[in-house]
This record gives C-alpha cells, sequence and structure tokens, in this order.
C-alpha cells in the first residue's frame, strides 16, 4: 500500500504497465494512451464513459491500427470550461495478440514486471 495524502492506496494492478502515448478512437471520443499493458490501457479524453461500459475502438500503434474491444474498469471526468481532459482505464476482453505483446514489451525489448508492493510508511 501507498500512502497519499494520508489516505493508504493498494496497488491492485496484476500486469507492468509502461508509459506510452498512442492514438486512441472509440466511436466519437478520441485523445492518447497515458500507460499501457498487456491487459488494457489508460487514456486521457476530453468525453470519458462511465464505469463498465463496454467500449470498441482503435488504437494506432507504430503506424499500425489494432482494433479492441474492452470495458472501462475506472473514470475519471475532465473539466470541458478548463479544458482538462478526463482519464480512464480500460480492460481489454478483445484484442489482438500482437497488441498485448507489444504493451508488454518494454522499449528495452524485454517484458514489463507486475509491480511489486510498494514500501510501507512511504510519504
Amino acid at each position: 500500500m501507498a500512502c497519499m495524502g494520508g489516505i493508504a492506496v493498494q496497488n491492485t494492478r496484476v500486469l507492468g504497465r509502461q508509459r506510452r502515448r498512442f492514438k486512441v478512437q472509440m466511436g466519437a471520443a478520441s485523445g492518447f494512451t497515458v500507460d499501457v499493458s498487456a491487459g488494457g490501457f489508460c487514456a486521457e479524453l476530453m468525453r470519458v464513459f462511465p464505469k463498465g461500459t463496454a467500449v470498441k475502438g482503435t488504437l494506432l500503434v507504430e503506424g499500425t491500427e489494432f482494433e479492441f474491444s474492452g470495458r472501462v474498469a475506472w473514470a475519471k471526468q475532465g473539466d470541458f470550461r478548463l479544458n482538462m481532459r478526463g482519464r480512464m482505464g480500460v480492460t481489454f476482453t478483445d484484442a489482438p495478440e500482437e497488441l498485448r505483446r507489444l504493451f508488454g514489451i518494454g522499449p528495452s525489448g524485454t517484458p514489463v514486471p507486475a509491480p511489486g508492493p510498494f514500501p510501507h510508511n512511504r510519504g
């Protein structure tokens, strides 16, 4: 667990993430990924969907467009008045094996490790 502002937060991620920016399109909503893993991604968009929403879309990765299906795992609305984008996490329900492989391999060519537990009393 990590301590953020006095609140204990547990890391529930199973797969390692890597900070990568790829174009994502889901219907009329478009934006860019913040981080990716073999199991899904976090994206910044002007319009985010509610948690639990089934989504379909495309990811443009290094010149190749990949179709995917997923479910919104979490969402945080942005603020249109301040031109702040929202963020949402999408878990893949269907994605090409090549995309999952690309997202599970770091820039150095080695598999991205799952995050370990955070040290206690971190503040």
